[in-house]
């Protein structure tokens, strides 16, 4: 049985693992699944490699754990562009 399922629910938390789109970094967030769904807001959590800016529907502050570091073969750190 492989437990690698991108999303899962497990006692109330909602668990995916996710690649980041800029530096490859391979990183799991761990947020908590709303009993109520109107209570659920989003929240911002940043690649724990380069920084880079995702969102996530939680009931509260997501946790994030680095499990592969970067692919890019870079050091720098993601930067928002204004256009």
């Amino acid at each position: 049985m492989n437990h690698t399922a991108e999303n899962e629910t497990r006692a109330g938390l909602g668990t995916f693992e996710k690649t980041c789109g800029y530096c490859g970094a391979r990183f799991r967030v761990l947020g908590t699944v709303a009993k109520d769904p109107l209570r659920s807001q989003a929240y911002e959590y940043d690649c724990p490699a380069c920084g880079k800016r995702y969102e996530v529907q939680s009931g509260a502050e997501p946790e994030v754990r680095l499990l592969r570091g970067r692919t890019d073969g870079k050091d720098d750190q993601y930067q928002e562009t204004m256009f």
